[in-house]
């Protein structure tokens, strides 16, 4: 019997954008509970109302209507949105769409009814009365917010609020991601996509003890692709799947789940092998890193760098199954027989830097110059830890803040799909409705398969700033699986203090490292069986 390990909790909005026709104040922090036969509370709407509701932080979940008295029925039109924007929009504008999840339909509204309604990702809730002649006693409009029950046991503070903000916004980002797979998105993309599943394991695991929810997922994907077939019909994604296996494991220790892949493992990595010829070049059928790069110049140079990842992590799962190195050997001796120089794209010089390629003048200009410019949400945790090892913490930590904190200032409390600093000129944020003459962030951008509206505001990729934080600024790495051993060694930048609580099988490793006499302080409490090294 399959049990539900979800929790649903009813909240009130907190604001209301806009009411027409109805009496707005009855609505906020009125939470559902039960239709009663002579309410005393509720907001009165007669005939053509439109009410626009703000839940304050985006959610997964439903919209909750109990009505009191009033006419038989009512037709209403429900709309939600993951902005003000979106929650207003019509079908068909600017890429808003009922795709993979309903956020736009025409109900008949019952009196004394308790009805609920969607399930997606939303923050905003529109409800329009379309009928002339009609009055309604809406008791309460609650958004019913459902989240898997793990608890976070992750915690990070630092003497930068903004880097505070940005961390328990991206800690939100990844749960609400992980409910009982790991998701892309909670609106759009309710799927596991695995070559997008890398920065969301790393990140979950610094919040949240392994549940079996990231094995879960890893398996579907796996139970689904049978060989020769490539993960999510992508090559690449394959190969992720092979490095988030190899991380998975030093980060738990689960080595039984590690072997009982084995056999798909070793069959995987003579499919990659047998797609590069030995002076080098590959084919795999299609390309692919991420979708700022697509069908870009540096795309053949991001999957080579990606594939000699690939075959460092696998190298270390061929021993641990003792497949033998061959094939990993094979893959990094080809792949490094030649490369191109990356020309405009800050990923790809990351990804090079990351997978042991040594880069050009020019390409750590391109990595370490601009700022957060030219920033990925999806590639940010190797964004950030090329720019920290080839500049230095404090330029890491500044694109950091320009880059999470610019979705911080256009409203967001999750982090989105894509981000472009460049879009906040004259730019309306999610949170209010545009003026003339404003750009709207969520409609008027966005790229190829996400234009518009159909651009997530919360996807669980875009969390990769959290393992960044805990490997690169409490300096955290892992000397034997499972956090068996550990080593830190802290690198503040120009913060004055940092302190976290980061979950490890043994349970919580608490770090706490502060500036004093020009030199860096750091204090460690571990449980027992997690042997801590401090570095200087």
């Amino acid at each position: 019997m399959k049990t539900d390990a979800r929790i649903r909790e009813f909240l009130p909005p907190v604001r209301i954008l806009f009411a027409e026709g109805a009496e707005e104040e009855q609505l906020l922090l009125r939470e559902a509970d039960q239709i009663g036969l002579n309410e005393t509370s509720y907001a009165k709407v007669r005939g053509k109302a439109r009410i626009l509701l703000d839940f304050g932080r985006e959610l997964h979940g439903a919209l909750r209507i109990v009505t009191g008295y009033g006419t038989d029925s009512a037709k209403v039109r429900l709309r939600v949105g993951e902005s003000a924007s979106e929650a207003t929009a019509e079908l068909g504008t600017k890429g808003c769409g009922n795709d993979h999840s309903l956020r736009d339909l025409v109900v008949p509204l019952p009196r004394l009814s308790d009805m609920e309604f969607f399930c997606t990702g939303f923050r905003f809730a529109c409800l329009e009365f379309l009928e002339e002649g009609t009055e309604f006693f809406l008791k309460a409009v609650n958004a019913v917010y459902i989240h898997n029950a793990r608890p976070q046991l992750g915690k990070f503070r630092c003497s930068d609020e903004l880097i505070n903000r940005i961390y328990d916004t991206a800690a939100y980002t990844v749960q609400l991601c992980a409910q009982d797979y790991i998701w892309d998105g909670i609106k759009r993309d309710r799927l596991v996509w695995i070559g997008d599943m890398y920065p969301e394991m790393r990140a979950l695991l610094s919040v949240c003890a392994d549940d079996g929810c990231i094995a879960k997922s890893l398996d579907f994907v796996k139970n689904e692709t049978p060989l020769p077939g490539w993960m999510n019909t992508f090559p690449m994604y394959s190969m992720w799947w092979l490095i988030i296996l190899a991380d998975y494991y030093k980060l738990t220790g689960r080595r039984d789940y590690i072997l009982a892949q084995k056999e798909y493992i070793a069959s995987l990595l003579e499919q990659i092998d047998g797609c590069i010829a030995e002076d080098g070049s590959f084919d795999f059928g299609s390309n692919f890193v991420d979708w700022p790069t697509h069908e870009q110049a540096d795309e053949p140079e991001g999957v080579r760098c990606l594939c000699r990842m690939c075959a460092d992590r696998a190298a270390e799962l061929e021993s641990l199954c003792g497949i033998g190195a061959g094939a990993s050997r094979r893959i990094r001796r080809k792949l490094d027989k030649c490369d191109a120089e990356v020309i405009d794209k800050k990923q790809i010089a990351a990804l090079k830097h990351l997978s042991r390629t040594p880069l050009s003048e020019k390409e750590k200009r391109l990595l370490t110059e601009g700022g957060a410019k030219g920033f990925s949400t999806f590639m940010s945790y190797f964004l950030l830890t090329a720019l920290k090892e080839n500049a230095d913490m404090r330029a890491a930590l500044s694109a950091l803040k320009g880059y999470y904190g610019g979705m911080l200032k256009m409203g967001a409390t999750t982090f989105w799909e894509d981000f472009d600093v460049d879009w906040m000129e004259n730019s309306c944020p999610i949170d209010r409705l545009c003026k003339e003459g404003e750009r709207d962030i969520h409609g008027d951008f966005g790229r190829y398969c996400y234009v518009g509206y159909r651009h997530s505001l919360c996807h669980g990729w875009s969390a990769g700033v959290l393992p960044f934080l805990i490997e690169s600024v409490m300096g955290v790495s892992i000397g034997e699986a499972g956090c068996k051993k550990v080593f830190v060694k802290p690198d503040l930048g120009d913060l004055e203090f940092a302190e976290a609580e980061i979950p490890v099988p043994q349970g919580i490793l608490k770090i706490s490292c502060k500036k004093a006499d020009g030199k860096v302080k750091t204090e460690v409490i571990a449980p027992k069986g997690c042997a801590v090294v401090v570095r200087r």
